[in-house]
């Protein structure tokens, strides 16, 4: 009897923390969509609806986080353990109880990788706007393609007044040119307000230019419907200077939060969720950061 109880004593601890690492892996991994990003309010002109959810996190900028992420080793090594882990507790219960119960623990396992898979491979539905929308939207992308090949390289881009608006650690970069942020113009190719840079393994890469109006409480102008979606950010904390210093709810003591102007991304990468996004795909981003 006590050698009995002993065993379910183990088998019932076993089974927890095979359990409790599944979880931790799925986990881990589910921020393949609930990516940690600033919460944005959309706009596509035409449609007077929002484009993308509205959602919060901790930083300024957007900083995704995938399942595989090369310029931190530390962030795949635990990934990694954790899914070793998960497989050798089911296996230890395969070979001290049987192994239909150790199949079992090892479910959540299959699952979340299976999940996993599924995310990365399933396109997210894109809309295809009017003709003249499509006409209108790729003109742009061509134009801002065009005119940001200069600043392929992150030197020139400095060398034209650019500076980084948030630390130049981050995966994204965003740096601001402050003489176009005042220059009156709107979508003007040769003027772009912002330049996205990400840090890649062989140095930064340009992978978005960005337009931003001047003034918080003007309207963004229609480009190509809900082709071309604007945002801007809701919950960024400022000081009275103008820096950003955080986002809501975190705000530091004496920063408050405001509303930006429109903005507008154009990427020069490829990127499943659009070409005028809000954001990059996550996975799109891990393959600019392998192979520039």
């Amino acid at each position: 009897m006590h050698a009995s109880a002993s065993t379910k004593a183990r088998t019932a601890l076993v089974l927890r923390d095979a359990i409790h690492l599944s979880v931790c892996l799925y986990c881990n991994h589910s921020s393949v969509t609930q990516r940690r990003r600033p919460r944005y309010v959309t706009r596509a002109v035409s449609s007077k609806k929002c484009a993308a959810q509205k959602q919060r996190c901790s930083s300024a900028f957007a900083q995704h986080e995938t399942p595989l992420d090369p310029l931190s080793p530390a962030h795949d090594l635990i990934a990694a353990g954790i899914l070793v882990a998960a497989i050798a507790a089911a296996w230890a219960i395969a070979r001290s109880v049987n192994r239909w119960v150790g199949a079992l623990a090892l479910v959540p396992v299959v699952v979340s990788v299976g999940w996993i898979a599924v995310i990365a491979l399933d396109a997210p539905t894109l809309a295809s706007g009017t003709a003249d929308d499509q006409a209108a939207a790729n003109q742009l992308w061509r134009a801002t393609q065009k005119a940001s090949a200069r600043y392929q390289s992150l030197t020139n881009a400095r060398a034209g007044g650019y500076v980084a608006f948030n630390p130049f650690t981050d995966p994204l970069v965003h740096y601001v040119n402050p003489a176009y942020m005042q220059d009156g113009r709107v979508l003007d190719p040769e003027h772009v307000e912002s330049l996205v840079y990400e840090n890649t393994l062989r140095g930064p890469v340009l992978v978005a230019a960005m337009y931003s109006l001047e003034d918080p409480n003007a309207a963004p102008p229609d480009v190509g419907g809900q082709l071309t979606p604007w945002h801007r950010h809701d919950d960024l904390c400022f000081t009275p200077g103008g820096e950003v210093v955080g986002a809501a709810p975190s705000c530091p003591p004496g920063s408050a939060t405001y509303f930006t102007p429109w903005m507008l991304h154009v990427w020069l990468v490829p990127n499943r969720y659009g070409r005028f996004a809000a954001d990059l795909d996550p996975w799109n981003q891990v393959a600019v950061e392998l192979f520039g």
